[in-house]
């Protein structure tokens, strides 16, 4: 059973969250039920997906590493404690491209491994300072963002699983959720399909033609897919109490790849940005590892970027993809420094609108290098 995909699914999900929205009217607390909800639905879908034991596996593996973080906090160093809660990402990463590594697998493990991750860091930060099993477990969890994000931040998370939310307050997440849920089903169901099944499937495997093609279709394809799937996630959050941030606004509006990644799949740019990217920046700046400054932030844009890559695989299109854009970003940079007449046109008039469609097409190219089909 595919998530977010099925009448069976859905049926299950309108099932399940039927007390969530009782209890939400009533003004009584989510947070036990949203734990209930998760763990049902996570046993549905990997059940029959035969991932049941993976799941329990990483579970029961990431809350060891977590409570003891919380416990000997100061006794065990980040640099420990963070490779450990990503040895289960990399088992399945490496199980993609080798096969004794091919029992590894786990739907939604990248996002999950992301999450857990990010407590470990808040504790190390400790801008949070106590959090519960209970609380770790509802975030870590959380069914609607597992298969396909957004990637929520705990310390957002838990404001609204500890909040109070009255009748009236419920019957406003309620309406939009179900807006969420109903648009997102029909972009990535009805539009994505008709994309994948009339554009897409008929195409050639080869050629030019059908290979510019497939760039503008599986471009849309992918947008209407995922950003749909995103607002059904956010949708479904809405429903359990929990505002699960937005994950798209509007990306092919972008005037530049710098803007691009401020508007595509928002929860992973910007955890990249602040737990990659800044961290090593300014911690090269502090150190004056470079004579100059700019060095950090372009090697930073190569370091978040094929982090992103890595953190889709392993395979050479996906390591690829990540050098592309860390390419792009450097380069977005380097104008944006060094060439006036760049900041001029991205603001308005046809120099926005060339800024627009070129962004477009790079990242469009970047898609078909993410697709595989060039290899």
């Amino acid at each position: 059973m595919n998530p977010y995909s099925g009448l069976l699914f859905f049926y299950l999900l309108a099932l399940l969250l039927l007390p969530a929205v009782v209890l939400g009217l009533l003004g009584k607390s989510l947070k036990t039920y949203g734990l209930i909800f998760s763990v049902l639905m996570l046993a549905l879908v990997f059940g029959e997906g035969g991932q049941l034991s993976a799941l329990i596996a990483f579970y029961l593996w990431e809350g060891a590493v977590f409570l003891a973080y919380r416990r000997w906090q100061k006794k065990l160093p980040l640099w420990l404690v963070v490779p450990l809660a990503l040895l289960p990402l990399a088992l399945v990463k490496m199980g993609e491209v080798w096969s004794p590594f091919a029992a590894f697998r786990l739907l939604g493990i990248s996002y999950m491994t992301f999450r857990a991750v990010e407590v470990l860091l808040n504790l190390h930060n400790e801008t949070i300072q106590t959090l519960s099993f209970f609380q770790w477990s509802s975030f870590l969890l959380f069914f609607p963002s597992v298969p396909s994000g957004p990637i929520d931040r705990c310390r957002r998370f838990l404001s609204d699983l500890e909040r109070k939310i009255t009748p009236e307050e419920y019957i406003d997440l309620l309406r939009r959720g179900v807006w969420k849920l109903t648009g997102g089903a029909f972009s990535a169901i009805v539009l994505g399909g008709l994309i994948w099944q009339y554009w897409l499937a008929p195409l050639p495997d080869s050629g030019f033609l059908p290979t510019l093609s497939y760039l503008y279709g599986y471009t849309l394809f992918l947008y209407f897919n995922f950003a749909g799937s995103s607002s059904m996630a956010v949708g479904t959050g809405y429903l359990l109490g929990i505002r699960v941030p937005e994950n798209f606004r509007q990306p092919f509006l972008s005037v530049d790849m710098k803007d691009f990644w401020a508007r595509w799949h928002i929860s992973l740019s910007t955890w990249l940005r602040d737990y990659v990217y800044t961290r090593f920046a300014t911690d090269s700046l502090k150190r004056k590892r470079f004579q100059n400054p700019r060095t950090a932030s372009y090697l930073g844009y190569l370091l978040t970027m094929m982090t992103m890559g890595v953190w889709h695989g392993l395979a050479p299109h996906y390591l690829l993809y990540g050098a592309y854009h860390s390419t792009l970003l450097c380069l977005n940079e380097a104008l944006d420094l060094h060439w006036k007449p760049f900041k001029k046109w991205k603001r308005k008039g046809f120099g926005q609108v060339c800024c627009v469609l070129v962004t477009f097409h790079l990242f469009a190219f970047g898609l078909l290098i993410f697709s595989g089909r060039l290899f």
